[in-house]
């Protein structure tokens, strides 16, 4: 389904406007670049990601749900979010609000006492590479290419929310990915000229709330992440999701120093290789905001 001017309402989420800066300002450039128009929610707030569940179902389902109110008010049709995490709780809280009279019920008073408009569920929610993928389509990306990124070798990593679990991502319905095998990410970085490993560690967990909790845990996934990609000889694992990017990043230190320097990549926003792509600047695609070093990478294969 394509939307029209407004009807479109970016949800940021925490992370966005944090450690995942670089996320949200090349996916702007992108999204500008393709004529695709979103308005930001103005007000919004936390999610409340996978965490909040697990304290107050009441809560986990409010706290997306006045997001999504207010993109209604907005007069938006679709909620645009660039984190697995929040479309998940921002889809999680669409299914409890549309089959659950007695939910709605309590999630409108809420919300009516927070002096948010009252929701009825009826707010598509989508991933933004979705968005990008159905709205625009790989014949624009292939024409809006000014630098093609031949002879860079890239490994796709998903993560484990991106399709899972499908009642509430909607995988495999519609105009959704695959939910065994998603492609989108793969298509749109071949349009850009980047070659693709078939990469089977796509989907697996990153260790998500293990970095806190348990960071020996964490670091293990991160490494057979890392380590496969290097298997493969990718010069990049590139993501989609802030939890995923921060979680590897974050646990390369750590991986040099138990694994080896050797399986170590580069890990990027796919909106960044697109951006550059796209005759945008490393400066303009926020590459140095990353922890690990992309420039090393991209200098020595000419870009």
């Amino acid at each position: 389904m394509n939307y029209s001017e407004g009807e479109l309402a970016f949800y940021p989420g925490c992370s966005l406007d944090g450690l995942g800066k670089a996320y949200k300002k090349s996916s702007e450039l992108v999204s500008k670049d393709l004529g695709i128009v979103m308005n930001e929610i103005v007000d919004y707030n936390c999610c409340g990601a996978t965490e909040v569940k697990t304290v107050s179902y009441d809560l986990s389902v409010f706290l997306p749900g006045r997001n999504l109110a207010l993109a209604k008010e907005m007069g938006s049709k679709a909620v645009v979010a660039p984190c697995n995490g929040c479309v998940f709780s921002l889809g999680r809280a669409n299914k409890a609000i549309t089959e659950d009279e007695a939910t709605k019920s309590r999630m409108n008073e809420y919300l009516g006492k927070a002096g948010a408009p009252s929701y009825e569920g009826d707010v598509e929610v989508k991933h933004i590479i979705e968005v990008i993928y159905q709205q625009a389509g790989l014949d624009a990306v292939r024409k809006r290419v000014k630098k093609p990124l031949t002879g860079l070798r890239v490994a796709c990593y998903y993560g484990c929310l991106y399709t899972r679990p499908k009642i509430y991502t909607g995988a495999g319905s519609g105009e959704r990915d695959n939910p065994e095998h998603p492609h989108f990410m793969d298509d749109l970085m071949e349009a850009i000229g980047a070659e693709t490993v078939e990469y089977p560690l796509k989907t697996v967990c990153c260790g998500g709330g293990h970095a806190i909790a348990d960071r020996e845990v964490s670091v293990g996934f991160s490494a057979s992440i890392l380590n496969e990609a290097a298997r493969l000889n990718a010069d990049f694992v590139v993501t989609m999701c802030p939890l995923g990017q921060m979680n590897i990043e974050a646990n390369i230190p750590m991986i040099e120093k138990q694994y080896g320097r050797e399986i170590v990549r580069p890990v990027v926003y796919f909106t960044q290789l697109m951006a550059l792509a796209f005759g945008h600047s490393r400066r303009e695609a926020r590459l140095a905001d990353n922890f690990s070093d992309a420039g090393k990478v991209l200098h020595s294969k000419g870009f």
